[in-house]
């Protein structure tokens, strides 16, 4: 179960909080009933009184029926809403009342003290009086048992105001239908009876034998799974009430409708598979929830179900006997599973994975010849059948996890985790081992879990994807020491000797790889810049967090030649370099002192270099595949230039600090770039609007690789000339840096820098 609030939570509980929303919450239905006055006077009242007829004006009036009855049903919804939240206060502040009073009437008591830890009652006697301790604590016996009675009640409605608030707001009444919910609960009463008599169904429908649950039944339980998938309480005692191996059947049964000795079931496959795919993602939200209770019941399904793993489920009922590893793994695909519990299963999985699944011959989960479905959430080619792919998307919800699994080992080096996953592990369980590379789930979900480990965030969160360019704007840079260290494990595999096999080999970590490069642009600037041997340079790329990656120059060239050989990769790389230097340029303004130009001139000559490394890669490796296809080459080239082909989102800033939210272009835009947000932010906006992406002057894509220096060359070349727009020339009195940021690109770009870096994969 999980852990009732003690004597200390309700005695020092702070209701300010609870007490403002209450009151803002009161106001609400107000408000919605305002906005549904308006509605009628401003929008329907004249459509009612048109001359409007016909089929558009049918469809019209369908249309703001429905409207209306939002409006009105998020008026309900705040009103229960309220009226739960008033009701929970009620009962804090009750309980709370309570043990103030208790407190205050044993203040000054000559023999009577309060424990202030746990609330209990004592007799505190002066050295003259312990002679009578027996004869008192007898006298006081009724007085005792009175206190605790009181406090014991006290608690008692606090933890139930406190579970009941937890059920009445998490629950999702709803169920699968979208909008506003009217059917919210009225009371705190009202939210536990029904989830009490929730949980009673659930347990019962979860537990039905294979081939004997209806359509109507599954589509039952997948509603109650996502009425109640948040709630602590609820989820706990499902999942201890189901236990390890129920929760198994459950998955497979779902996955597995038919079973021959029950042929007259009513299956409607239609609703069956729309039910079972809602399921596997509130199952695995409501176990996730579940997983951070550490009550002794769930400790012992965390370890049942990881001794559960490596066996086979014999009694499935169906024909297929699939592992325990399989199933519970395709549950994790949803919701943040528990930091301890994704580890240690983790350690199991791998372990066993590893002593079992060789490249030498097929994979070990296709050895048995069984076919399964157990996923419905996967992507193309994705079963469900490797066990690791649902567990990498696990880690991938939970980068904190992700960190610790992935963590660089004491004595430095690469964990064997890692390794093993990156580099030794055969990844083609199907059998089917065709020639060129495969973009494989498994590597993809790899990619997620990396992700999460060296950027902080949740692989698909906002601040990764680019949907939500406002949250680094609050210090949302999530990087440590810790998540450094996994990175620099990242750059030293995939920038090493074989990274371009690798990457070669595992086309779906394109992406991630890109990702992951942008957010640590910064270091790679700092590395890049040779600021190791020129430290006066270091102000250029100053720190972001304690404990910033260490790649060397070396290492970093290295890294990008490998990010540059592949389109999707080179793409996002360039484009988290290019914001990021001219998010460096914009903090620091050149007339604003020699010491500015100098920053912004380290800055243009690095993204000059870094972006040298990365398109010469890149012509190179479309050069190598496509020799002696001209035709192909040249789309490859013009492809490869489709990362400038975006613009920002409308009504957001040009420059957030930590993200920038691109549009355009069907593609992984969105990134997380560590931008350098100061003073300079409305230089920044300027900067943009004269000198990125798009816009009436673009040139046109590409045709070769002459074209595609030319390009890059004349990008970076009007930076530079925007950076000194409206300063003169005086700054550069020389006019040595056109000269100076062409040498730095084709210096390692289309001129002698074949030899830097690594070198493509044979075509």
């Amino acid at each position: 179960m999980t852990e009732q609030l003690g004597y200390t939570d309700v005695k020092n509980a702070n209701l300010t909080p609870l007490r403002e929303a209450v009151t803002k919450w009161s106001q609400a239905p107000g408000k919605f009933q305002q906005v549904d006055t308006n509605f009628g006077t401003d929008v329907t009242k004249g459509l009612a009184h048109s001359d409007w007829h016909g089929e558009a004006a049918d469809a019209a009036w369908r249309t703001l029926r429905g409207v209306r009855h939002q409006i009105l049903a998020a008026a309900e919804e705040a009103r229960r809403v309220h009226t739960v939240m008033k009701q929970g206060l009620e009962k804090f502040t009750s309980a709370k009342a309570t043990l103030d009073a208790i407190e205050k009437e044993l203040e000054g008591h000559e023999y009577l003290k309060l424990n202030q830890h746990d609330g209990s009652v004592y007799l505190d006697l002066p050295a003259d009086e312990e002679k009578n301790r027996a004869a008192m604590t007898k006298s006081y016996q009724d007085t005792f048992e009175d206190y605790r009675e009181r406090t014991r009640k006290a608690l008692e409605l606090a933890g139930e105001a406190d579970s009941a608030l937890v059920q009445a707001l998490t629950a999702d009444v709803n169920g699968e239908r979208r909008g506003f919910n009217d059917h919210a609960y009225t009371s705190l009463d009202q939210a536990r009876e029904a989830s009490a008599r929730d949980l009673r169904k659930a347990i019962e429908l979860a537990g039905t034998g294979n081939g004997r649950l209806s359509s109507d039944q599954l589509a039952q339980l997948s509603v109650l799974m996502a009425r109640h998938s948040r709630d602590p309480e609820f989820t706990e005692r499902f999942t201890t009430g189901l236990k390890a191996e129920g929760t198994l059947k459950l998955w497979y049964n779902a996955t597995h409708p038919y079973n021959p000795l029950h042929p007259d079931t009513d299956i409607d496959d239609k609703a069956w598979w729309k039910s079972a795919k809602s399921l596997q993602e509130s199952l695995g939200m409501t176990l996730a929830t579940a997983s951070h209770s550490d009550s002794p019941a769930m400790a012992a399904w965390k370890d049942e179900m990881i001794r559960l793993g490596p066996s086979r489920l014999e009694d499935s009922g169906g024909r297929t006997h699939p592992y325990g590893f399989q199933i519970m793994s395709n549950l994790m695909r949803t919701g943040t599973y528990d930091k301890g519990f994704l580890n240690a299963y983790g350690d199991k999985l791998v372990a066993w994975d590893r002593k079992h699944n060789t490249r030498d011959g097929y994979a070990y989960w296709s050895n048995s010849g069984e076919v399964d479905t157990l996923t419905l959430h996967g992507r193309r080619g994705d079963s469900g059948q490797d066990a690791m792919t649902g567990f990498l998307e696990g880690l991938g919800h939970n980068p904190e996890a992700s960190t610790e699994f992935f963590g660089k080992p004491r004595d430095g080096g690469v964990n064997p985790r890692f390794e093993y996953l990156t580099q030794d592990r055969n990844w083609i369980f199907d059998g089917h081992v065709r020639g060129g590379p495969r973009d494989l789930p498994g590597h993809e979900a790899l990619g997620h879990a990396l992700t999460a480990a060296t950027t902080g965030y949740s692989w698909d969160a906002a601040e990764v994807t680019g949907r939500d360019p406002e949250i680094f704007r609050h210090g949302g840079d999530r990087r440590t020491a810790a998540t450094a260290d996994v990175m620099e494990q990242v750059v030293a595999v995939y920038g090493g000797e074989n990274g371009p096999r690798l990457l070669h080999d595992q086309p779906a970590m394109a992406e991630s790889l890109g990702r992951m490069g942008g957010a640590y642009v910064d270091d790679v600037n700092f590395h890049m810049s040779g600021v190791g041997e020129h430290s006066k340079n270091g102000d250029a790329f100053p720190p972001a967090y304690r404990g910033r990656a260490d790649f060397g120059r070396d290492g970093a060239l290295n890294f990008l030649s490998v990010l540059g050989q592949h389109e999707t990769s080179h793409g996002l790389m360039n484009q988290a370099e290019h914001l990021y230097s001219i998010s460096r340029l914009a903090a620091d303004p050149p007339a604003d002192s020699a010491e500015n130009y100098a920053l912004g001139r380290r800055a243009l000559l690095t993204e000059a270099e870094v972006r040298g490394v990365l398109d010469q890669s890149r012509a190179a490796q479309i050069e190598a595949t496509y020799a002696h296809d001209s035709a192909e080459a040249q789309k490859a080239f013009q492809n490869s230039s489709n990362w400038t082909r975006v613009g920002f989102n409308a009504g957001t800033p040009v420059v957030s600090q930590g993200i920038v939210s691109l549009v355009g272009k069907a593609g992984p835009w969105g990134l997380v770039v560590p931008v350098a947000v100061s003073a300079g932010q409305e230089f920044a906006k300027v900067f943009h609007n004269d000198a990125i992406f798009g816009g009436p002057d673009l040139p046109s894509a590409p045709q070769d690789a002459s074209e595609f220096y030319r390009r890059g060359e004349n990008q970076f070349g009007e930076v530079a000339a925007q950076y000194f727009k409206g300063h003169g020339n005086e700054l550069d009195a020389e006019g040595n840096l056109a000269d100076d940021l062409k040498e730095k690109y084709h210096g390692t770009g289309a001129g002698e820098a074949t030899h830097l870096g690594r070198k493509p994969y044979p075509g």
